[in-house]
């Protein structure tokens, strides 16, 4: 069993349990009528409802009404043969209500293998349904649940994406917020459906862990773990990658820019490199 697997499936149980026992206090919709307050870094909460500024990497726990644009460029050696990927990505959420919101996300790839011509296509459209229990925000806690669905837009001959995979990827999460310091666990499983015949079925455990420090009202300092492992299918596959990086306000309370480098702490991982910037406009 893997180091991924050891680690984090008694997290996933522990979660799941004390969100059981949390549903029951679940606060009313009547409850969450009282204005909400800014608090120093230009984020909006209130003693009971935490809300979580959004990391580079992981997703923030808390339903939000947003708009994110941004570049992932990463570099992955594939023995003798290296491949550059860079994705360009826009995702919109909205919070219908303080627990419930909806996230589109639509990504733009270019793909460029070494001894091949370089392809830029539509990736993998991920809609996401994310729900948050408030009934320990009281204690700066948040436990969350949700699904979110990879649709076929991609092209599986030119290796972005699938253009008849389906995939669903419940996930579950949980946040500790304080005045200046948050902590983001999620923990997902991705679940391919509509495989061809003969097409090999992979089932995987991903998991996102994210530490934002707000140094000052504008600036946020933040590291990050995520990684992925085949749980079905090709054994034997794992990835993970650590990331430094810093959030800051340039002009607005409602605009925030992050930058971020990613290195590779898994063995015989294929990623070398990875770079990130990310506007994010709160609305």
């Amino acid at each position: 069993m893997s180091f991924i697997r050891l680690v984090f499936f008694p997290a996933i149980l522990c979660t799941l349990c004390i969100g059981n026992l949390a549903v029951a206090q679940q606060p009313s919709s009547a409850e969450f009528h009282d204005r909400d307050h800014a608090h120093g870094t230009g984020h909006v909460h209130d003693q009971d409802r935490p809300h979580f500024n959004h990391p580079l990497v992981a997703e923030s726990p808390s339903p939000d009404t947003k708009l994110r644009a941004g570049v992932e460029y990463s570099r992955f050696s594939h023995g003798d043969i290296s491949e550059n990927l860079s994705s360009f990505f826009l995702e919109g959420e909205y919070a219908f209500h303080p627990s419930f919101s909806v996230e589109v996300g639509l990504p733009v790839v270019r793909l460029n293998a070494e001894g091949e011509s370089a392809t830029t296509r539509v990736g993998t459209v991920e809609v996401a349904l994310k729900f948050a229990n408030f009934a320990i925000g009281n204690r700066g806690i948040l436990l969350g649940y949700g699904i979110e669905f990879g649709l076929p837009t991609g092209n599986d001959a030119s290796g972005i994406g699938s253009d008849h995979i389906l995939e669903l990827e419940p996930f579950f999460n949980i946040g500790y917020w304080s005045r200046r310091f948050e902590a983001v666990g999620f923990a997902k499983f991705g679940i391919p459906t509509r495989q061809e015949n003969g097409e090999e079925i992979e089932t995987e455990f991903g998991f996102n862990l994210s530490l934002l420090y707000k140094v000052s009202d504008r600036v946020q300092g933040l590291v990050e773990l995520d990684g992925e492992s085949v749980l079905s299918g090709e054994e034997g596959e794992s990835e993970a990658a650590a990331t430094a990086g810093l959030r800051f306000r340039p002009l607005t309370s409602k605009l925030f820019v992050g930058a971020g480098v990613s290195i590779p702490v898994s063995r015989g991982s294929e990623l070398t490199s990875r770079g990130l910037l990310s506007l994010f406009y709160h609305f």
